[in-house]
């Protein structure tokens, strides 16, 4: 009977150390924990879509301007009609003739559709007129040096209308003849351009890295208070 009390007794203090023992909290793993918060799989998942888009983005503009078949350069003749105001009143209509050198600077941008939009031309062109009778004759010449940017609004890759705005400068070469004497004149004044048109550029060759280049434009030429007119067509290449 003694045994079985120490027995009992013993039995009795051994329980609370094992109960407080099993409730204890468990361990934390400090390494284990992660500084993200849970967030749901479906979260997850739609963050590395939006991700991976943003990157197909980026690699496909950098694209646009590594893989471009064309380095936007060219040039082109072109030729028309040109109603010079005569300074007696009205205009005097002749013939134009003149080249072209076109640069698409749109190119330095990545964006596709940007690349489409702006270029730039260096432009001469000139224009003779003749008057008199065979004692006495005038005539002159008129050369137009310009610099013009242009904005385009293309309707595909190869048709656009633009509009443009340069500077230059007007060479005027004038001669007056009386029978076997002739006096020659010679000036140049400030000039500005502006104008409106039609460019195409549909490509020549299947891989597109030659293209042909053409516009149908009406230009003006404000060359001090007076006004000229082109109306003019040209054709060309652009590498």
């Amino acid at each position: 009977m003694h045994r079985l009390l120490i027995a009992l007794l013993c039995l009795g203090v051994s329980l609370p150390a094992v109960a407080d023992k099993d409730d204890a909290p468990l361990p934390y793993d400090d390494e284990a924990a992660s500084d993200e918060p849970d967030r749901p799989k479906k979260s997850r998942k739609s963050e590395r879509l939006r991700q991976e888009d943003e990157d197909a983005q980026e690699r496909d503009e950098r694209l646009a301007s590594i893989d471009d078949p064309n380095y936007g350069i060219g040039g082109d003749v072109n030729a028309g009609l040109v109603l010079l105001e005569a300074s007696r009143g009205g205009v005097d209509p002749r013939f134009t003739f003149g080249l072209r050198f076109t640069w698409e600077w749109g190119r330095l941008f990545s964006d596709e559709y940007l690349r489409e939009m702006f270029f730039a031309d260096v432009t001469w062109r000139f224009a003779v007129t003749t008057d008199g009778t065979g004692q006495v004759a005038g005539w002159g010449s008129n050369h137009y040096f310009t610099v013009a940017p242009a904005f385009s609004w293309p309707f595909t890759k190869s048709l656009g209308v633009f509009a443009q705005l340069g500077l230059g400068v007007d060479a005027a070469f004038t001669g007056v003849r009386v029978e076997k004497t002739e006096v020659q004149l010679q000036g140049a004044r400030f000039l500005l351009q502006y104008g409106v048109g039609l460019r195409g550029r549909p490509a020549i060759l299947e891989d597109e890295t030659v293209r042909l280049t053409w516009r149908v434009e009406i230009t003006r030429y404000l060359r001090g208070y007076m006004h000229d007119t082109v109306f003019a067509a040209g054709v060309g290449v652009l590498f």
